[in-house]
């Protein structure tokens, strides 16, 4: 009898201890999911962008603005938000890391021209 729930208790926290450790962005296939804010698929993976509540909820953006707007309607406890790298859709950034700019050489899914990059010399070719 003991065995039996020392052993019930190991698999409950080998399972609780693997929900635990680092959050990461999760890769998406172009056209795979919508905007979680305006709907539209997602289909440029410059502007990609995923949020991740302290819950464990991850919402997908079809651009920055979007997660922005997002936001702001919503009272979410953000844990982390991620930023694809405008020149490498294969490298997402942590917005807190990323270089955001706002330029008119920019054509984001919602217009406003918002893109994330990884240093302020791969922004400097697109700011106004």
């Amino acid at each position: 009898m003991q065995l039996k729930s020392f052993k019930l208790i190991c698999i409950f926290l080998a399972a609780a201890l693997m929900g635990c450790g680092d959050v990461r962005p999760e890769p998406l296939t172009v056209g795979e999911v919508k905007c979680s804010h305006c709907s539209m698929s997602i289909v440029d993976m410059r502007f990609h962008t995923q949020l991740i509540t302290y819950k464990g909820k991850r919402y997908h953006f079809d651009a920055i603005e979007c997660m922005e707007q997002f936001q702001k309607q919503k009272d979410l406890k953000i844990e982390k938000i991620w930023v694809t790298n405008y020149l490498n859709t294969k490298e997402m950034i942590s917005k807190e890391e990323a270089i955001i700019i706002h330029s008119d050489k920019i054509r984001s899914p919602m217009g406003a021209g918002l893109a994330a990059f990884k240093t302020h010399e791969d922004s400097s070719q697109f700011q106004n």
